[in-house]
Formats: C-alpha cells, sequence, structure tokens
C-alpha cells in the first residue's frame, strides 16, 4: 500500500530532563508552542531547535546516548539478516556508510504468533462450523435458567401484561444495541474479551472486569446447574421423594395438601388427636393445624412446610438459619456438582469445535420440553386461571420506577450482554458474517423465549392453585423456589409424576448447561488469548490447551465447595445479588463510552460497514450514542441512590453481609479505573494521555486480506483523525521497539527517567504513516527506509522506500 501523501512527516523526538518528565513528539513550531504551554512550570522541556546550520550540527553531532538498553552501537543479530525476528533487530539501524546526516529507520508490524493470519492461538483463528452452530450456541447462551424461574415472576410481580410494555422498550433501547454492539466487536477483532482492548489499552480494565463477572458467574451458576441434576437423579423413582411426609428430612411440620373438587372431602389434621378427621369439602378450607402448625401462620416456627419444601430445603441444599452458619458439608451434592464441571470440562476440551456440535440439542431441547408441558399444561383444571393472572395488566404499576430498572436488568441477564461472553462467541465468526441480523434475531428469539416459558409456568401454577382452592398469587414465587419448590410440587400432582419430573429437570439442566458452557468458555478463551499473545502457552501445542482448560474447570469446582455447606445458598444468593446487576449497567455504559466515544462512533461504523457491507442506521447511531447512555446513567444512579438490602426469602443479610455484597460489586468495577490509572502512571502521563487513548498497532482485523482492506480505508479517511495518520498510538512505536529490545520495562519510562537517554531518537524521524502503510503487508514485514539530507535544519524531499516504489513526501520543520 502506497500513501499518496506523507502529511504525517511530523516529528523527531525529544528526551527531556528529569524535571520536564515528558516525551513529546512535535509537528512544527506551533505544534511545538502548545505542547509547551501544556506544561508550564517544566522548563527542560523540548523547544524548538533554530533553523541555523550550527545548532542543527551540534544536534546531529552529539555522541550517542545510552537508552537504557544495550551500549549504542552495538551490533544486533538480525541487522544482516533479513529473516531475523522482530525482537533480534535492532528497533533503529544506523544508515551503512555510517553518514549522521543520512539515517535508516527499520519498521515491522506486529502480529499474533503464528503470521499474519494467525489469531491468538497461532495458527488459523478457530471459527464456527457453520453460521447455525454460532446461532444456537447464542439461543442457549442467552436462554437460560433466568427465562424460566425469573421473567414469569418478575411478570406477575409486576403488573402481570403491563410488565411486558418497560420490557419490550427496555429491549429495543438498551439490550439490542449493546447486543449488536458486542456482536460486531468480537466479530470485527476475533479476538476475546481481554485482547480486544488493543482498541484503547488505558480501558483494558474494562474487559478484565468483564471477565471477572464471568468468572464468579461460572461458579455459582454450575451450582445451580448440579441442584438440577440433584433433583434429576431423584426422579428416577416409582415415587418422587418430595410427594409427601415420612422421610428423614421432614420434620414435624411437614404437611401434605390433598387434592379437592367441591364435592370431596379435605383432609384435615385433628389439633387433639395425631389422627386426621374429615371435614366436608363444600366448605373453602385454606389452612391446615396440628401442633400449632399452620399454613396461614407468619411465623417461620409455627409455619406448616410442604414435602417438596422440606426435600430441597432439608435434603437437597441442607440449609441452616443464615449464612453466618455453614451448617455441614452436603456430600450428595457436591457429587452432583462434580459431575457438573466433569461435563463441562469434556464438552470445551476442544473449543468452539465441541462446544458448537453441542450447542444443537443444548438450545434445542428445552423448546421441545416447554411445548410439550405447555400442551400438557393447558389440559389441566385451573390453567386459565394461571394464564389470566399471567397476563392480565395493571397498568398504574407502571409508575413505579422499579416496574422500570427491573425490565432493564431482566434485560441485560436475559441477553447476557456486558460479561464478556457475546465478544468471545462472535469473535469465532467468520470476518463478512451479517452480525446485525444475528443479533436481532437471538434478542428476539430471547424475549419470545421468556413470554413462552411464562405460559408453561403459570398454566401448571393455576392448576396447582386449582387444587389447593388458593389464588394464583398465594403459590406463584420467583428464583430457585420456583424451579425447585413450586413446579416440582405442581408435578405430583399430575398422573406419571416421575416421567414428569425427569422431563422438566432435563429441560433445566439442559438450559443450565446450555448458559454454562457459554460462560466458562468466556473465561478460558479469555485468559487463553492472553497467555499465548504473551508466550506463555504454545500456540502449537494441543496438550497444553486441554491441559489449561482442565486445570482451570477443576480450580473452579474447588472454588464452588464453598457453596456446598448448609450456609452456601445463602452466599450464592449474595454472590449473585453483587453481581448480576450493579456491575453489569456498569460495564455496559463503559464499553459505550470507549466504542462510542473514544474510539469514535464513525470508525465503529466504518468496520460495521466493513463486515456487513453497509453503515449501521438512525436508530443504532441514536441508541449507541444518545438514548442508551443516558438509560444506562439513569439506571446505574437508581440502583445506587434507592439501593434495597439483600434478602433471601424472608431471610434479611446481616449489615456486614451487606457491605460484602457492595464490596464485592467494586471489586469488580474497579478493574476500571485500576487498571487506567496503573497504565497512566506506569507509562504516559498526562502529557501522552491522548496518545494511549488510541488503538494499538495490532487493532484491527487479524486475517491478512481484511486487514490490508482496513489500512486502506485507513489510509483514505478525512475526518478529524487526519485521514487516518494519527490513527494508532504511532507516536509510541520508537519507545515500543526500544523496550522491546532494551528490558521488559516501559520504554517510555525509560525516556522520563534517563535524561542523556535519546541518542536513537536524536539520529531518525519518526514517520507515523510508514507504520500504517507497512502494517497493510502482514505477509512478510517490510522495512521502511527514510532517507533525509540535512540542510539547515531542513529535510528536503524525504523519499520513501515502501515495497520498491517511491514517493515524495511533503517538506516539514524538524523540531525536537
Amino acid at each position: 500500500v502506497i500513501l499518496q501523501k506523507s502529511a504525517a512527516l511530523k516529528r523527531a523526538g525529544a528526551c527531556s530532563s528529569p524535571g520536564g518528565g515528558a516525551f513529546i513528539g512535535l509537528a512544527n513550531k506551533n505544534e511545538a508552542a502548545k505542547s509547551s504551554s501544556m506544561s508550564d512550570g517544566n522548563s527542560d522541556l523540548a523547544k524548538i531547535v533554530d533553523n541555523s546550520e550550527e545548532k542543527n550540527s551540534q544536534l546531529q553531532d552529539k555522541p550517542p546516548l545510552d537508552c537504557g538498553g544495550d551500549p549504542p552501537g552495538k551490533k544486533y543479530k538480525g541487522d544482516d539478516d533479513p529473516n531475523a525476528t522482530t525482537d533480534e533487530k535492532a528497533p533503529i539501524a544506523r544508515h551503512p556508510d555510517g553518514d549522521k546526516d543520512q539515517h535508516v529507520m527499520n519498521f515491522e508490524v506486529s502480529y499474533p504468533p503464528g503470521g499474519a493470519d494467525a489469531g491468538p492461538e497461532g495458527g488459523e483463528r478457530a471459527e464456527w462450523g457453520n453460521k447455525v452452530e454460532f446461532l444456537l450456541t447464542c439461543v442457549g447462551y442467552a436462554v437460560g435458567l433466568g427465562n424460566v424461574w425469573r421473567f414469569p415472576y418478575l411478570c406477575y410481580k409486576n403488573g402481570g401484561g403491563a410488565f411486558l410494555l418497560p420490557y419490550c422498550l427496555m429491549l429495543v433501547v438498551v439490550g439490542l444495541p449493546c447486543f449488536f454492539m458486542e456482536l460486531s466487536f468480537g466479530q470485527f477483532a476475533s479476538v476475546g474479551p481481554l485482547t480486544i482492548w488493543r482498541i484503547s489499552p488505558l480501558f483494558k480494565g474494562l474487559g478484565y472486569s468483564m471477565v471477572m463477572v464471568s468468572l464468579v458467574l461460572s461458579v455459582y451458576y454450575n451450582v445451580i446447574v448440579a441442584q438440577c441434576l440433584f433433583f434429576l437423579a431423584s426422579s428416577l423413582q416409582s415415587r418422587v421423594p418430595w410427594a409427601d411426609c415420612g422421610h428423614s428430612w421432614n420434620s414435624w411440620r411437614c404437611r401434605e395438601f390433598e387434592p379437592k373438587s367441591a364435592n370431596s372431602s379435605l383432609i384435615k389434621p385433628d389439633a387433639n388427636s395425631t389422627g386426621l378427621s374429615l371435614e366436608n369439602g363444600t366448605n373453602i378450607v385454606t389452612s391446615f393445624f396440628a401442633d400449632n402448625c399452620s399454613f396461614d401462620s407468619n411465623d417461620t416456627a409455627t409455619k406448616c412446610r410442604t414435602p417438596a419444601e422440606e426435600f430441597y430445603e432439608d435434603f437437597v441444599l441442607k440449609i441452616t438459619d443464615g449464612i453466618d452458619q455453614p451448617g455441614e458439608f452436603n456430600w450428595l451434592l457436591t457429587l452432583a456438582l462434580l459431575a457438573a464441571w466433569i461435563i463441562v470440562a469434556v464438552v470445551l476440551i476442544k473449543g468452539i469445535q465441541s462446544l458448537g456440535k453441542v450447542s444443537y440439542f443444548t438450545a434445542s431441547f428445552p423448546y421441545i420440553m416447554l411445548s410439550i408441558l405447555l400442551i400438557r399444561g393447558a389440559t389441566l383444571p385451573g390453567s386459565l386461571d394461571g394464564v389470566i393472572f399471567y397476563v392480565k395488566p395493571e397498568w398504574s404499576r407502571l409508575k413505579d420506577y422499579k416496574v422500570w430498572m427491573e425490565a432493564a436488568t431482566q434485560i441485560f441477564f436475559n441477553l447476557s450482554c456486558c460479561n464478556g461472553g457475546l465478544i468471545a462467541m462472535s469473535s469465532y465468526n467468520k470476518f463478512r458474517n451479517n452480525c446485525q441480523q444475528d443479533a436481532i434475531f437471538v434478542a428476539v428469539v430471547n424475549a419470545l423465549t421468556s413470554v413462552f416459558a411464562g405460559f408453561v409456568i403459570f398454566c401448571n401454577l393455576g392448576f396447582m392453585a386449582h387444587q389447593k382452592q388458593l389464588p394464583v398469587a398465594d403459590v406463584a414465587k420467583g428464583g430457585p423456589g420456583l424451579a425447585f419448590i413450586v413446579y416440582p410440587e405442581a408435578l405430583t400432582h399430575l398422573p406419571l409424576t416421575p416421567m414428569w419430573a425427569v422431563l422438566f429437570f432435563i429441560m433445566m439442566a439442559t438450559l443450565g448447561f446450555g448458559s454454562q458452557f457459554s460462560i466458562v468458555e468466556t473465561v478460558l478463551s479469555a485468559f487463553q488469548d492472553e497467555m499465548r499473545v504473551k508466550g506463555i502457552i504454545n500456540p502449537a501445542s494441543k496438550l497444553q490447551a486441554i491441559v489449561y482448560r482442565v486445570a482451570v474447570c477443576a480450580i473452579l469446582f474447588i472454588v464452588g465447595l464453598s457453596m456446598m455447606y448448609g450456609g452456601g445458598m445463602f452466599l450464592l444468593n449474595l454472590i449473585d445479588n453483587a453481581v448480576s446487576t450493579f456491575p453489569l449497567l456498569v460495564c455496559g455504559f463503559m464499553e459505550l463510552f470507549v466504542i462510542m466515544f473514544v474510539y469514535g462512533y464513525d470508525h465503529f461504523a466504518e468496520d460495521i460497514k466493513m463486515m456487513v457491507g453497509g453503515s449501521p442506521n438512525i436508530y443504532w447511531r441514536a441508541t449507541w450514542k444518545v438514548v442508551t447512555p443516558v438509560i444506562l446513567v439513569v439506571l446505574i444512579l437508581i440502583m445506587a441512590i434507592f439501593n434495597e438490602p439483600v434478602t433471601y426469602g424472608d431471610y434479611v443479610y446481616a449489615m456486614p453481609f451487606q457491605i460484602m455484597s457492595h464490596l464485592i460489586g467494586v471489586f469488580i468495577i474497579m478493574w476500571i479505573p485500576g487498571y487506567y490509572i496503573y497504565k497512566y502512571c506506569r507509562e504516559g502521563g498526562f502529557v501522552l494521555m491522548k496518545e494511549f487513548h488510541k488503538p494499538a498497532e495490532e487493532w484491527g482485523p487479524a486475517q491478512r486480506t481484511d486487514r490490508e482492506e482496513f489500512l486502506e480505508n485507513l489510509a483514505k479517511r478525512t475526518d478529524s483523525m487526519d485521514g487516518g495518520a494519527n490513527f494508532y498510538q504511532s507516536k509510541l512505536s520508537v519507545a515500543a521497539e526500544l523496550q522491546r529490545a532494551a528490558s521488559k520495562e516501559s520504554g517510555l519510562n525509560r525516556l522520563r527517567s534517563h535524561t542523556n537517554s535519546f541518542s536513537a531518537l536524536q539520529q531518525s524521524t519518526v514517520y507515523d504513516q510508514q507504520a500504517i502503510a507497512s502494517a497493510a503487508n502482514p505477509q512478510q514485514p517490510l522495512q521502511s527506509q527514510v532517507s533525509t539530507q540535512s540542510a539547515g535544519g531542513r529535510l528536503q524531499q524525504p523519499s520513501f522506500s515502501i515495497g520498491g516504489d517511491k514517493t515524495a513526501g511533503e517538506d516539514i520543520q524538524t523540531t525536537v
């Protein structure tokens, strides 16, 4: 690629004294004056060299100084070897004729290990077998347990059918824009959620926050999947164990509701004896008493409990009275957790190649089961009452801000936005895949699945309320209570209960695994990409990749053992409240801010146009730049100001644990400013902050042909980025080369800390556009030679040698 104009011939470098503390590249006298005005009080900042032969001669004849690396003049192994690697080559080589007034600068384009076409894996980056695999994996990732147990409960709690209005509105203005943004973001760069922040390296902490959410989520989500497996195994009996009392785990408060009709009898324990007496069924009885136990009681100590409730809480969980009471270790549930992690490790051992094949089952089977359960539920008496209760709108509830807030957070939770998963999944797409269509398809399917699951649940809850002669509101619950207490109890009123229980919990386990596979893959691919780029894992070694994946799954299993105690469910609920709401909203806002305002909407729109063939329309522009960020800020403020205490059922956590929940959330989002400050202090400083906001030179498509087109388009742009010349962190390229050649310590730190460490920069001029131009030929890293003849301090018609062609550049003013 030949740049037609060399407008980026802007700067020579300078090294300030310890008092100045800045490395500044200047384009001309005016630019120099601007930079000097930014640093008032630093008298030793770089100044414009007078255009006299004498001062120029003094500059050129000054002895070479140490830049913190090898001694000046030392020969590098790769100087005379055209096949040498980047690390072997001298970052700045003297011209062969030794003329001090003529210099040569070598540029090489950095690519991931394995060549120009390689992703972080080192060879061809893995891709989905076909588009169906990607779509099914995304559907399985987005459609999870929350669609079954959380959305129906929120719907009836927040106005029934009226809740669909804020839910659908939040889907359009918040969920869908974030979903499409993440899909296109990951697909364009073809790297994981950590490596991808080379788009603006100062914000890499945002990637760590996202991955931390997925990391924590993967630990406790698999605990819930293990509970599904526990129930599934318990259902493989002629009579399910939660159908009646009389088991070793049942207490004296265990009571069974017997089905009744208008002309049947209703069993009621006799308070004066241990036997049972009969009461005419024409009288509606809503409570039963025995030994001071009542289902109507508000006192936990005297409230009767159903067999399903006691089975789940006293046998499956062995739950205690609070989080401060650990209780006994649950070995049976631990075996279920071990089985869950073994399944996850086996499925993900080969990455997306195996995940894509499994998605055919995990994404489709739940819909088959939901359809079967809906057909069966619709034929039961009382099911219509449940459906009416589910969809009947209460428009007055829309005046409550909590309804809108819960609709927005449910959208984030349902679509699995802003925790790195969508970036990881889309990074394995083909570059030209139409991710806009994918985003709309998955988001709509997810929303319809939530509504569909609500009909399934409330058909059975209506039947259960009919059997008990109770209002539907009295039997409806949300969260794990719905999936593991209410619905299993409803199944006991059906003939062939074990069969329906097996089918239901297979569906629940499949939904759980569909999401868990993608969550864990997000964590695995994020750190695996980083370690491959840094050379910790050999890209060519499949054994290392397998060992790494198994080891991570084993570690996460061990961490999950903390939730196998009696108080583990309280811990799980505490962590879930900490990571699944506030941090996701903050990550979503920051992701929008970085991509739309730091990187720039115009650049992002051009990237999308390159992939899908058309620019984003006004809807995407309006939501990305205005509507969605504003809504997210409002939600964050509301959640911070009107914060409610964390609860689990009727249990309210003590203040130390409330604070602990907030600290967990703060820990996750503190990665964002923490890494920013670290990078700023270690390598940047105020003067170079703008430079560090720019993309690193590795940013862009991973494939060679796509990257060539990207850089060609970049060179043609005539926007505020000066035609693309200042797109990358080009002013840091020399320092980066010094860093790689000299030591692991930041090159900029060395330049700031050594007053007399700038001989290399004194002997050469940095040309930004050459770095962009040479990046377009990733097949064979190019050396761009720039010859400049010194004449009275001016560079006369510098000649570019790029791939054998030469173009004349514009005159520039030599500055220091």
